[in-house]
């Protein structure tokens, strides 16, 4: 696993660090990689001061604010 650590505001992973706006992907060219590894959905989810986080899966997920939300309580309650 590569570790990675953009700039604030750097692709889209520092996007969502500096805006607070999450990312749901199912296709992208910056993670190309990811995707032809087998993964389906990327999600970006900010965690206010606490950074970002980057969860993967190899099906299809739709966006959902519930799980956007469980994702970030339960983050948040462990930093």
């Amino acid at each position: 696993m590569t570790l990675q650590a953009p700039f604030l505001g750097q692709g889209i992973v520092g996007e969502v660090a500096s805006t607070g706006n999450h990312q749901w992907l199912f296709s992208d060219t910056l993670f190309q990689n990811q995707f032809l590894s087998g993964f389906k959905t990327i999600a970006i989810i900010p965690l206010g001061s606490s950074g970002v986080v980057q969860l993967g899966s190899t099906q299809k997920i739709l966006e959902s604010t519930k799980i956007l939300e469980q994702t970030t309580r339960a983050l948040q309650e462990t930093c």
